[in-house]
């Protein structure tokens, strides 16, 4: 269900909005709902590198926190040329949970 939000927009932001909307050929809120959704999958990729390379969590939990595939989020690392933290346990701990998942299938 959507909600009604209020917030404050310096002027210059609320010029290139107002722009923009002429451009995208979109209303204000409708524009305004893409920036944010757009804003928010850029944040939330950028939470997971960040918690990735300060060692923080796994590669599986850090592609979660970006709310994107194991796939999408080594893209991301590599498009930022970060490289990867991978253990050998890393390792270990993803066979196993390849093999159970193989098993459960057959």
């Amino acid at each position: 269900m959507a909600r009604r939000v209020s917030l404050v927009v310096p002027k210059k932001l609320r010029d290139e909005i107002e722009a923009l909307t002429a451009i995208a050929g979109d209303d204000k809120s409708t524009l305004m709902r893409k920036l944010m959704l757009k804003g928010l999958e850029e944040f939330k990729i950028e939470l997971g590198v960040d918690s990735y390379v300060k060692g923080r969590t796994s590669l599986e939990k850090s592609s979660r926190i970006a709310g994107v595939s194991i796939w999408r989020f080594l893209d991301e690392l590599t498009n930022r040329k970060v490289g990867m933290r991978y253990r050998l346990e890393d390792a270990e701990r993803e066979i196993s949970k390849i093999v159970s998942r193989h098993e459960k299938v057959r």
